[in-house]
């Protein structure tokens, strides 16, 4: 839900959370947010709930505990809501599916916080479990549509001091079937991949207005069955374009950007007017097994209908919360605020009045064996949400493709009154600090760990139109903390790298979680979102601990500073996080 193009975010059965001063829609997912655990999967004992917060990042708001799980034990308990604009509380604990055992149905969470680290354990040392495996990492990325990347390749895809690293990204095919950004959609592609991107991926914002029920490539309107042959073609033919104007090839592509958000106007919570399609769970499942096919026989892997909010794959509840009136996000389909009232759409079959991309989809076989990866972005509720227990997940990745802070909500820069209707009465300035940084690695981290994604993109490089935080860099130029918090994840967390289990107690207000490689090399991430320093023993188990850490940090005054290496004596080592930062510990 981009703000020139402007987006959203958000999953099982919901609960009504206060976060920051507004109320998210919250749902309650069979897996919890626990890692997984030996022998049956034993849940986690209640975790520490966060403090209230007295300022800084918008707060990602209250946890609720996981429910009891059957097969593994109590739920965690979650962290408290943030006031006054501090952080909200980390989620930990919730039941835990097993890696050796049977596995135990998971406690449930509230998408208001952040795993702080989760695992079958949340008592004793903070732990590393190296023989605990999660997901695959396939690296980090930007989007281009709309916003060229340029000169800035190299800071962007290259490895140099000041460079992300980035080996993703994605751009956007408009309703003719050729690139948004025209000829330089293919220039950006060529400068990525010779600076070493292994993934170009795909989206589309609108088919033609003729194929729609509004007859409008903006302000949403749904894809009209009749369309549905010759649009999937045109879908289809867009990779051999890719090929034939580029050095690589579509790696993967998804036939609908952010099917649960219609652009509606600049008053809040929207921002603007631009290319928008909606669809219900079954027109996306519909849709997906006629297009799905043809995009594999382009040789390209297809993607889900990715939602603006990470809630819908799984849910029909919505965030609400919007700054400063507290009003429900773009609810195209009506199914209401808040959550629990909701009017028309119920869970379930025939799924044509609501989200729940993912049930819908799997509801349908032809639909599920159609694509290979979940798209979502991660608007709005601004966390991840797990994979429900009840949805076999097979091999299918989740790719978080979309991410930024928005007019509007949380994290979106300094709101104030002015400027007339044309910017709903308000304008919105950028903010550029540590704790605005420390947020989006919150983002990031609960994507990874909550969500388990396989890969997490920012959404623009630099603002466009609306001068809020979309972009790493503000629409001046001005690089934000958030570019090297960001960067914390994108340089340290190779493509290739495992996430693994990442155990015991964590202060509130501390997030870890931890990666390793197949060739031994271990990297741990900590967030300290508190306003004093936190010194944290973490013990490395189930394999072979390195000899030392290196920490790079990023704070108020430094980015991506490397500091004197710490030992690892007797499989531990003491982590030193500074006030209101971001460290990165690597193993050498």
């Amino acid at each position: 839900m981009s703000g020139f193009p402007l987006f959203s975010v958000c999953e099982v059965d919901v609960q009504k959370t206060q976060f920051h001063g507004f109320v998210l829609a919250s749902a309650l997912a069979a897996c919890g947010c626990s890692e997984s655990a030996p022998s049956g999967g034993s849940a986690g004992s209640p975790g520490v709930g966060g403090t209230l917060g007295s300022g800084g990042s918008g707060g990602a708001g209250p946890g609720l505990g996981g429910a009891p799980a059957p097969g593994g034990g109590q739920g965690g308990q979650g962290g408290q809501s943030a006031q006054n604009g501090g952080s909200g509380g980390a989620i930990v604990g919730g039941g835990g599916a097993s890696l050796g055992g049977a596995s135990g149905a998971g406690g449930t969470t509230d998408p208001g916080g952040a795993s702080g680290a989760g695992g079958p354990n949340n008592t004793g040392p903070a732990t590393v479990q190296l023989g605990q495996v999660r997901q695959l990492i396939r690296g980090f990325g930007i989007n281009n549509n709309w916003a060229p990347i340029g000169s800035d390749a190299e800071r962007l895809f290259g490895e140099g001091a000041d460079a992300l690293d980035l080996n993703i990204l994605r751009i956007g095919m408009g309703p003719t079937g050729e690139p948004y950004n025209g000829a330089s959609t293919y220039t950006d592609i060529d400068a990525a991949y010779s600076r070493g991107a292994q993934y170009i991926i795909g989206t589309l914002w609108s088919p033609p207005a003729n194929c729609k029920s509004n007859n409008s490539i903006a302000d949403g309107g749904h894809l009209l069955a009749s369309c549905y042959e010759s649009w999937s073609n045109t879908i289809a033919a867009f990779p051999a374009k890719v090929e034939a104007n580029t050095n690589t090839k579509l790696y993967a592509m998804s036939p609908q950007n952010e099917a649960d958000f219609a652009s509606c106007g600049r008053q809040e919570p929207c921002n603007g007017n631009y290319d928008t399609t909606v669809m219900n769970g079954a027109e996306a499942a519909a849709f997906m097994k006629i297009v799905g096919p043809k995009l594999r026989a382009a040789g390209t892997i297809p993607m889900s209908p990715e939602a603006s909010e990470w809630i819908h794959v799984w849910s029909n509840q919505s965030a609400s919360g919007s700054l400063p009136s507290n009003l429900g996000s773009s609810d195209p389909l009506g199914c209401g605020f808040p959550t629990g009232t909701e009017k028309t759409c119920k869970p379930g079959a025939p799924f044509d009045d609501g989200y729940e991309y993912g049930h819908a989809l799997y509801a349908d076989k032809a639909a599920w064996d159609a694509f290979d990866i979940m798209g979502t972005h991660q608007y709005d509720t601004q966390v991840g949400h797990p994979w429900p227990s009840s949805v076999p997940q097979g091999t299918k990745e989740v790719w978080q493709t979309e991410m930024s802070g928005v007019k509007w909500w949380p994290e979106q820069g300094t709101l104030a009154q002015g400027g007339g209707s044309s910017v709903g009465g308000y304008n919105v300035t950028p903010t550029t600090h540590i704790e605005n940084g420390v947020a989006v690695a919150r983002w990031v981290h609960s994507g990874l760990v909550d969500g388990e994604a396989n890969a997490w993109l920012y959404w623009w490089y630099k603002a466009i139109d609306t001068d809020d935080n979309e972009g790493l860099l503000t629409k001046s130029g001005t690089t934000a903390k958030r570019y090297y918090t960001f960067g914390n994840f994108t340089r340290y967390v190779k493509p290739g790298y495992r996430r693994v289990v990442l155990s015991g107690a964590i202060p509130a207000k501390v997030l870890l979680s931890a990666y390793k490689s197949d060739d031994g090399k271990v990297v741990v991430v900590a967030i300290n979102e508190t306003t004093t320093a936190q010194t944290i023993p973490i013990t490395i188990a189930g394999g072979t601990a390195p000899a030392s850490m290196v920490p790079y940090q990023t704070t108020a005054t430094a980015n991506w500073a490397a500091q004197t290496a710490v030992p690892v004596t007797g499989g531990i080592f003491s982590a030193a996080l500074p006030t209101m930062s971001v460290t990165t510990f690597v193993s050498q």
